[in-house]
């Protein structure tokens, strides 16, 4: 966590931002540099069953006084320093991966371009981490994480192009709202594909009915799975069981999260 040079530090320091609800930068180096972050799990539900089959992890932050820090304020901050951006995103996966309950599905968000800051070779730290871990008793799932500018559809598919070749499987995040990225042969090689149930209802219900639809008839016909996030109450659980997703995610299932700190 070190790792990055005096210049690196000075840009970040330096750094005015224009927006008043973003953090200082002075304030996101001393989280990283005091290590005050952590993983909280969120179950992944299996929806015929009602078992938890795996967890997705995300990030949490914490400042110097103890209260939790928005991690896309603190993702947001870090993408204006890249090397900042790559360190602390591979230091989180893992931590991810050592503390992760249960030997179910571990699925990890990936964005872009931390990935890309670990080069585009097989040396990539990534790759080697993930490869580490994919033939373990813990299924690992790479869900790729997009930052909505025009080239990440092209910078996509080569991460998963990336990832399949080392052995580790992927998930595709935000199927069919607004900025999602869909393509045949992303939707072909992934493992999972998620989508927010209640994100769709909110744009059009008759349109969501007719695309979850097409989703889970897709997916059964090429062996993949389908995840519903989102899923915030009891109806929008019954929904998705009428719909024939697999799995779902959402605060209808918060009671189980787990939450680990490293400070």
């Amino acid at each position: 966590m070190n790792a990055f040079n005096q210049l690196e530090t000075l840009s970040l320091l330096q750094a005015q931002y224009s927006e008043e609800q973003e953090l200082q930068a002075e304030d996101v180096l001393d989280v990283i540099m005091s290590r005050r972050f952590g993983v909280e799990y969120h179950p992944i539900v299996e929806v015929q069953a009602g078992e938890i089959v795996g967890h997705q992890a995300s990030a949490c932050f914490w400042n110097n006084r103890q209260e939790a820090i928005s991690a896309g304020k603190m993702f947001a901050c870090l993408h204006k320093n890249p090397l900042l951006l790559f360190h602390t995103e591979l230091e989180m996966k893992k931590l991810q991966i050592t503390h992760a309950p249960g030997n179910g599905l571990l699925m990890l968000d990936l964005d872009i371009d931390s990935f890309f800051e670990g080069g585009e070779s097989n040396n990539n730290p990534f790759l080697s981490l993930f490869k580490e871990h994919a033939w373990s008793e813990r299924e690992l799932i790479i869900n790729i994480v997009e930052n909505h500018n025009l080239t990440d559809a092209y910078r996509a598919q080569r991460v998963i192009e990336m990832l399949q070749q080392s052995g580790t499987s992927i998930a595709l995040e935000d199927i069919g709202v607004r900025w999602g990225m869909f393509s045949l042969s992303a939707f072909m090689d992934a493992r999972l594909i998620k989508f927010n149930g209640a994100a769709l209802q909110q744009l059009n219900h008759k349109a969501a009915q007719a695309m979850v639809d097409w989703l889970v008839s897709a997916a059964r016909r090429i062996g993949v799975n389908i995840v519903m996030s989102g899923v915030d109450s009891c109806e929008q659980f019954e929904w998705a069981k009428r719909m024939g997703v697999d799995c779902v995610q959402g605060a209808l299932f918060a009671r189980n999260n787990i939450q680990t700190r490293h400070f």
